[in-house]
């Protein structure tokens, strides 16, 4: 027991200091630096071939936060402004403003933390432990309609949220040698997946509020779902020259190859964790929580003469979300008298969704009669970000380095997005002691990015602080900042 409460507070403390960019030179700069650096800072893990003695990574961290609708410049234009009189020095259209939120709104952020000492490569062999915590919150457009125009009559109003949580912690060794005009490398991962949790509505239009002349009307129906204890195996590969052209050199690298957490009971964490975490909490593993509000014809009249469980139906209980019901023992079809047919359940409620999906309930099931459902049913497989680099650099003055990286993501996963991104930055090696990188890229998630980085050399000791913006190059326009620092030592 003593050994478990160890393990949780050390899983705490990561989360609480765990993130999407690996170092402050990465953020620097914005990302362009895949091949720059020889050892666990190199995104492509061909670069450590060129790597002589010992680099230890003895502490860091990376914090970002950000949101997709507003920036400083648009806080300013709305700052004091009138909505309502066109003749106003400082009239800002409604439409305007609800412009920003056309997709919703959303905040999100992350978390990064190399765990101390545990990142560092010798010679060609690198090997590292890390851990990820993201989030991300989108909240329905239609709460800034209502606060701008109030609430409108005969108009529903969409009230669907999407939160999702991510807890995990990476693993890898790393390998590179050099082989004639270019070096190859790679790095084998296991991703423990620690904790996942998702909100989401059953159905696109399953969450709304509207008022007639009869009242207020609304219903809500969402599912939240819970992991503990995660896997996946990931690879990293890359190759970069060693042969410069017209002074540049080159490299590509995929990251986080085939990687795919399954939430299910194959895993370290999840048999570590059983008898002390998990089952102690409300949902068995991969169930969800469904829970419903229907307010059906709210008025002044029956707020003053009916009961508050009369006045709205409340509604939740947890369920398993499967795609096929045909083949399941304890679900019968019941034809009624002009042929129609509905599914019905021994143990409670079958909910059918807009997704394709069914919803039964399982509160009622035994452990033994959930555990004969197909395995599709009981395990959940969540994204990761898996990335690809086209890097190259060259020296543009003495010790001056231009950088350009061309990169994309595979999938829409945290912090990752299927757009291409161009960046680029410079490195500037001219004063020993205080290395300063400075960068910007166009496209990927946010529009524009930009970073600077400092470090301070004192012997084999480097420490370094950046700083990155999102969606923006100029302060007015920032939606987001990343800061991250890392302390380094070095020996050849």
């Amino acid at each position: 027991m003593k050994q478990k409460k160890i393990f949780l507070v050390a899983l705490l403390i990561s989360s609480i200091f765990s993130g999407y960019f690996l170092n402050p030179e990465n953020i620097g700069l914005s990302g362009s630096g895949s091949i720059l650096y020889n050892d666990f800072r190199s995104i492509n893990p061909a670069c450590i071939s060129n790597h002589k003695g010992m680099s230890i990574n003895m502490l860091g961290g990376s914090f970002g936060f950000g949101n997709d609708f507003l920036s400083i410049s648009d806080y300013n234009d709305i700052n004091g402004a009138n909505f309502d009189d066109p003749t106003s020095t400082k009239y800002f259209p409604k439409s305007d403003f609800l412009g920003l939120f056309n997709n919703g709104f959303g905040i999100n952020g992350q978390v990064y933390l190399p765990i101390p000492f545990s990142n560092f490569v010798y010679n060609n062999i690198s090997f590292s432990s890390r851990t990820y915590f993201w989030f991300e919150t989108v909240f329905p457009e239609s709460l800034m309609d209502l606060t701008l125009y109030g609430n409108q009559f005969n108009k529903q109003y969409n009230m669907t949220f999407e939160n999702s949580i991510d807890l995990i912690n990476e693993h890898s060794i790393g390998y590179a040698n050099t082989l004639g005009s270019f070096s190859y490398g790679f790095r084998l991962k296991y991703i423990q997946g620690l904790a996942n949790s998702k909100l989401k509505s059953i159905s696109p239009n399953s969450s709304y509020f509207s008022t007639d002349s009869l009242g207020f009307l609304g219903k809500a129906e969402y599912l939240m779902s819970q992991s503990i204890g995660g896997s996946s195996i990931a690879l990293d590969l890359g190759i970069i020259s060693n042969e410069t052209f017209n002074d540049w050199n080159f490299g590509i690298s995929i990251t986080n190859l085939f990687a795919r957490v399954k939430w299910d009971k194959n895993n370290i964490t999840y048999n570590y964790l059983k008898n002390s975490i998990i089952d102690q909490l409300p949902l068995r593993n991969n169930e969800k929580q469904y829970f419903s509000i229907n307010l059906d014809t709210l008025n002044a009249i029956n707020m003053i003469n009916l009961p508050a469980n009369q006045i709205y139906d409340f509604e939740k209980f947890p369920i398993v979300e499967v795609y096929d019901i045909n083949n399941i023992e304890f679900i019968n079809v019941i034809y009624n008298e002009i042929g129609d047919s509905t599914y019905v359940s021994n143990y409670g409620k079958i909910i059918s969704t807009d997704y394709g999906s069914y919803l039964i309930e399982s509160t009622n099931i035994p452990d033994e009669v959930l555990d004969t459902l197909n395995a599709d049913f009981k395990e959940k497989i969540s994204q990761y970000p898996v990335n690809f680099h086209l890097g190259a650099y060259k020296e543009v003055d003495e010790n001056i380095l231009l950088t350009i990286d061309l990169s994309t993501g595979f999938n829409n996963s945290n912090q990752t997005s299927e757009n291409w991104k161009l960046s680029t930055g410079l490195v500037f090696e001219r004063f020993e002691k205080f290395p300063l990188t400075m960068g910007f890229s166009i496209g990927g998630k946010n529009k524009f990015n930009s970073g600077f980085s400092l470090g301070y050399k004192q012997g084999p000791f480097q420490l370094t602080y950046a700083l990155g913006t999102r969606n923006g190059i100029f302060i007015p326009s920032w939606r987001g900042l990343d800061f991250s620092f890392s302390a380094i030592f070095k020996i050849n």
